[in-house]
């Protein structure tokens, strides 16, 4: 039994050997194979950009790699299992550099297995330049073509007016800003749209920027007013009154016209604009200036910068006089009896040429009271009512004139 025990043990060792020889020699022996066209992965450019620096070259080359190793190892290698990885973190001024590269295997393979015999390339060629951002490079718009006669346009609208770019300095740097060109030919309506822009220099010559450079923003939204455009003449509504009328004045209107945009309907039959009435009888002084905001109809602008306009007006051969009417003589209407005048007399002003003011005395103004309609119970005052003799051109100014009013026991 123990003679038997021996020979099994010798004869499975001498099978396993056997196995193994055969495993090692034929089924799984060492080979050799050339991977071509690896990939190469950069690897370190974090490093580069805290350093202000940027790759700008070298990430898209392929390097044929002779690999040996198993049979069965070899068979996992292939130009997408297989990189070469080059580490540029070390790197710390632009330039142009070689740098060494290790092998990157599929997760299957062990490194230790497989050994690199040769290879196409032994360094990576890499091209590193100085980083330079640029947040706010200002847009601007540009015009091609023609508007139609009758029409304008105001000034761009941007939904940004400047754009982020970043990338190597050599050719950030040289960007002056952002030009957007807007085809206006024959343009009758407002043109809105999302367009793009490109890059010039200072002196107007269009930049052509390399794949490293980043543009945060490739196009802006552009709004161009257009509108149709008139000039239109200002007037003013002089009503007659106060002993004057639109002859005894002079009248000046700054500016005389104004420039105003809409649609083409809209200007059609819009030939001149009043812009204010103004009642001589209400003017006191011998000359007096109003700022007025033009009123213009629905879908009508203004298009001056300056958006109001000037009044002046001056009287001229006229002048006033200042009258006194004692209250005693004041004609009382709907008398009520325990309503007195707490003034002794009444100032009224009148208006007209020296002629008729010469003429016209004191006793021949007629001043009324209403003591029933015209009296305000919680002011304590009766509204007059002022009349000249028909014969005279004068006329009464300023108003309306009141005089104080005491409330008696009956």
């Amino acid at each position: 039994m123990q003679k038997h025990k021996i020979l099994a043990f010798l004869l499975a060792l001498v099978v396993s050997i056997g196995l193994w020889v055969y495993a090692v020699t034929v089924v799984n022996p060492n080979d050799s194979v050339t991977v071509h066209d690896v990939r190469v992965r950069i690897t370190g450019e974090s490093a580069l950009k805290s350093d202000g620096l940027m790759l700008t070259g070298g990430e898209n080359q392929t390097v044929n790699v002779e690999i040996s190793g198993r049979r069965s190892d070899l068979k996992e290698l292939s130009s997408s299992s297989v990189e070469v990885i080059a580490d540029v973190s070390n790197i710390d001024s632009p330039g142009t550099y070689e740098v060494s590269w290790k092998i990157g295997l599929p997760s299957t393979v062990a490194s230790g297995d497989i050994s690199i015999v040769s290879a196409s390339s032994t360094r990576i060629k890499v091209t590193v330049s100085e980083y330079k951002e640029r947040p706010a490079i200002p847009v601007e718009v540009e015009y091609v073509g023609k508007l139609p006669d009758g029409y304008v346009r105001d000034p761009a609208e941007l939904d940004r007016e400047t754009v982020a770019i970043s990338g190597p300095a050599e050719e950030v740097g040289k960007i002056a800003r952002a030009v957007v060109t807007v085809d206006q030919d024959g343009a009758t309506d407002s043109i809105a749209e999302e367009m793009e822009y490109r890059l010039v220099d200072e002196n107007g010559e269009e930049l052509e920027m390399s794949e490293y450079v980043t543009i945060a923003d490739p196009t802006v939204y552009v709004t161009v007013p257009i509108s149709y455009y008139k000039q239109i003449d200002l007037k003013v509504k002089i009503i007659d009154g106060g002993g004057a009328t639109q002859n005894d004045v002079e009248l000046t209107i700054e500016p005389k016209t104004i420039g105003v945009v809409g649609s083409e309907e809209a200007l059609k039959d819009l030939e001149e604009l009043i812009i204010k009435e103004i009642d001589l009888a209400e003017v006191m002084k011998d000359s007096q200036s109003w700022t007025v905001t033009p009123e213009l109809p629905a879908g009508v602008t203004n298009r001056a910068s300056e958006k109001t306009v000037t009044i002046t007006l001056a009287f001229v051969g006229i002048q006033t006089k200042t009258f006194t009417i004692p209250c005693a003589d004041i004609e009382r209407e709907n008398d009520v009896a325990s309503l007195e005048f707490g003034e002794p007399s009444v100032k009224i002003t009148v208006r007209g040429t020296k002629e008729a003011l010469s003429a016209l005395r004191a006793e021949d103004i007629l001043v009324i009271a209403d003591m029933t309609n015209e009296y305000d119970e919680a002011m304590k005052t009766v509204t007059l009512r002022i009349e000249l003799p028909k014969s005279t051109t004068a006329g009464v100014i300023g108003g309306p004139y009141v005089v104080q009013v005491i409330e008696t026991a009956n």
